[in-house]
């Protein structure tokens, strides 16, 4: 029979998916959002299979966003949209993919993004910012 090999994770492998992510979304409240950013990248590669990775692919999302590497934004936030259909975060995750082609003066993708948050999530708060976006394009002509 083959040897039974033992691995030793490092300390930090050893912190429990949700110490991980709480220190990650710590980060991101204090506004490091460049540590935040690394370590919500690093939570995705070493807990893949974790409860809160839905969670993290959008905080990954919120950090780029506040560092304003929209192009990065746009790509955490779509992650979340394909790799997630059933997550609690679409609502939020669908609005800051339309406020980030906004961002990118992408005002064709962001209105219509925007508009389906109005759309597929009306009783939620996502709508409502949703809808206050829409009003701010319209009276800036977008």
């Amino acid at each position: 029979s083959a040897p039974v090999v033992t691995e030793v994770a490092p300390k930090a492998l050893q912190v429990l998916d949700t110490e991980a992510y709480q220190l990650a979304f710590n980060l991101l409240k204090e506004f490091k959002y460049a540590e935040a950013a690394a370590a919500f990248s690093q939570f995705l590669v070493t807990y893949p299979h974790s409860k809160l990775l839905d969670n993290a692919q959008y905080w990954l999302g919120e950090a780029h966003y506040g560092l304003k590497d929209f192009n990065l934004a746009l790509r955490d936030f779509q992650a979340v949209l394909t790799g997630f259909p059933e997550s609690v975060k679409l609502p939020d995750a669908t609005l800051k993919l339309g406020y980030t082609y906004y961002e990118l003066k992408n005002y064709k993708d962001a209105r219509s993004t925007l508009q389906q948050v109005v759309k597929l999530y009306s009783d939620s708060n996502a709508a409502k910012l949703a809808q206050q976006r829409l009003v701010k394009m319209t009276a800036e002509g977008r």
